[in-house]
């Protein structure tokens, strides 16, 4: 398929050894891909190896885990093009029709300056329900890089940094496309430490919330600001 657009892939991945392959395989063998930026947030396991091992791949390197928000910024200032997608490491089922649709809105009927996908109900669990009740914590969006916030506000975010991403953008503007057939690893199942994997979850959930709470509180002095 050809798209008209240059477009930039960045994926942010901490302790992802197992699951970065699966989808390196995947999107390495999408021709119209024009980058795929990979940034390995200082993991302690083989990410980085398993990442090296694809010629197509950018590899931004972190000596440190330093969060979600800290990765993602890396991997936007290193993206070369206007037009970004971002998926997570641990997808399940990845295929290409995924990519396009999130393209969709935001390239080919320019509905959107936003989109976010959610997973599809087949096979219902925790992370598929979170995902659909709040599309905005999605890892999975594509968007023009004009419409981002600052850096600076996306990298003082762990988890919340997808919630920053989307708050500059109108409700209006933004997308919300159900990509059928992709799942994610839940990890309370696979982590032996399964009660470590609920903390991490629960932190996650955490940052979320106080990054809603606190992009709430800007919004609200940017109006009165402006008034």
């Amino acid at each position: 398929m050809k798209i008209d657009e240059s477009v930039s892939l960045i994926i942010p991945a901490y302790n992802e050894e197992k699951n970065i392959g699966r989808v390196l395989n995947m999107v390495s063998k999408i021709k119209w891909l024009d980058e795929i930026i990979v940034v390995d947030d200082g993991s302690t396991d083989k990410t980085l190896e398993v990442i090296n091992k694809y010629k197509k791949v950018v590899v931004v390197g972190r000596a440190k885990n330093g969060g979600k928000g800290q990765a993602l910024a890396d991997g936007i200032r290193k993206s070369k093009f206007k037009l970004l997608i971002f998926l997570d490491a641990d997808l399940i089922g990845l295929k290409e029709i995924h990519l396009l649709r999130l393209l969709a809105p935001v390239l080919f009927t320019k509905s959107a300056d936003l989109t976010l996908g959610v997973f599809g109900l087949k096979k219902i669990n925790s992370t598929k329900i979170a995902n659909r009740t709040f599309p905005r914590i999605s890892g999975q969006r594509a968007i023009w890089k004009k419409y981002l916030p600052p850096l600076s506000k996306i990298r003082h975010e762990k988890y919340g940094a997808d919630i920053v991403i989307t708050m500059g953008v109108p409700k209006s503007k933004i997308a919300v496309v159900v990509l059928d057939g992709l799942s994610q690893v839940i990890r309370e199942r696979k982590d032996k430490d399964w009660i470590r994997s609920v903390q991490a979850r629960y932190r996650m959930y955490r940052d979320i919330l106080k990054s809603i709470k606190k992009q709430k509180k800007e919004i609200i002095q940017d109006l009165d600001l402006r008034s």
